[in-house]
């Protein structure tokens, strides 16, 4: 008797909240910064220190355009 395994189980759609900041993993505070690219949004703090450091959208790896 060939039993069939079962059907792949897919891993769960992953949701953003917007109001959070993936540069410092909590709600954003004060002004935003939107990426050009995949309109993730960041703190507008976090988004400069990040363009200084020379860091990247996390979501889509586009530089951070300011």
């Amino acid at each position: 008797m060939n039993e069939k395994p079962p059907p792949p189980t897919l891993p769960p759609t992953i949701v953003i909240n917007k109001d959070f900041c993936l540069f410092h993993k909590g709600r954003i505070q004060g002004e935003r910064y939107t990426c050009p690219r995949c309109k993730t949004q960041y703190c507008l703090n976090c988004a400069l220190k990040a363009k200084q450091e020379g860091s990247l959208c996390v979501k889509c790896k586009q530089l951070i355009d300011l």
